[in-house]
């Protein structure tokens, strides 16, 4: 297995970077919920894998036409989607008040009162590995110590919504940590995204990285 690295850059080529990220997420039923919310499609109509991957290219497209940054790492096995200090994108609200606050106004509220007065940070929209090439590795590790290396330099924060324990892992090997954790689709869906008056939803933690976050950063973490 190869963990040979080809140089890290960043791109406009939407098409290929989304095509990482929907094989990324292609696995995960926390997404697919979550773009169904995103695009105000409705849990019970049926919403097929491809019509997810064509979510997942719009939202890729969009983000980087506001002005996001993508990034790939060899030769787009890895991509990730980002903002840098003071080029943030607003959040634009789904016509579900309750998903609202779940995911919208609990985060910005924990932003808020975790980052000082005057610190700026990046923010990671997405991140993937493509999950059909096992053989090639350090494509997401490449992409987060560039993404830290960056705040460090800038003296800035990176706050990133992680929506599996495994990622969460991944992301505290690099100094993250969790500052909220929070759920939604609660009472709408299960796990599997089915969905169910009585769901527990889906869980995530919102995490933030500063070189000197147990100095500088406000709040509990979890």
């Amino acid at each position: 297995m190869s963990s040979q690295q080809s140089p890290l850059q960043e791109t406009s080529d939407v098409v290929r970077a989304s095509r990482t990220l929907e094989r990324a997420f292609a696995p995960s039923k926390s997404s697919d919920y979550l773009f169904k919310k995103f695009f105000n499609v409705p849990i019970t109509e049926k919403c097929s894998r491809e019509r997810i991957d064509a979510m997942i290219h719009y939202y890729t497209a969009m983000n980087h036409d506001l002005g996001a940054h993508i990034t790939e790492v060899n030769n787009f096995d890895g991509a990730a989607i980002w903002t840098a200090p003071g080029q943030h994108l607003p959040a634009k609200p789904t016509n579900d008040p309750q998903f609202n606050d779940q995911f919208f106004t609990q985060t910005a509220i924990c932003k808020k009162n975790v980052l000082p007065e005057g610190m700026d940070y990046y923010y990671l929209f997405m991140i993937g590995k493509d999950l059909s090439h096992p053989e090639i590795r350090g494509s997401a590790r490449a992409i987060l110590t560039d993404l830290t290396r960056r705040a460090d330099e800038d003296n800035c924060a990176v706050i990133l919504e992680c929506i599996s324990d495994h990622a969460k892992g991944v992301y505290e090997h690099f100094g993250f940590k969790s500052y909220l954790t929070y759920y939604f689709g609660v009472n709408e869906v299960n796990q599997d995204g089915l969905p169910d008056p009585k769901g527990t939803g889906f869980k995530a933690d919102l995490m933030f990285y500063h070189k000197d976050g147990s100095k500088v950063l406000k709040g509990e973490t979890f």
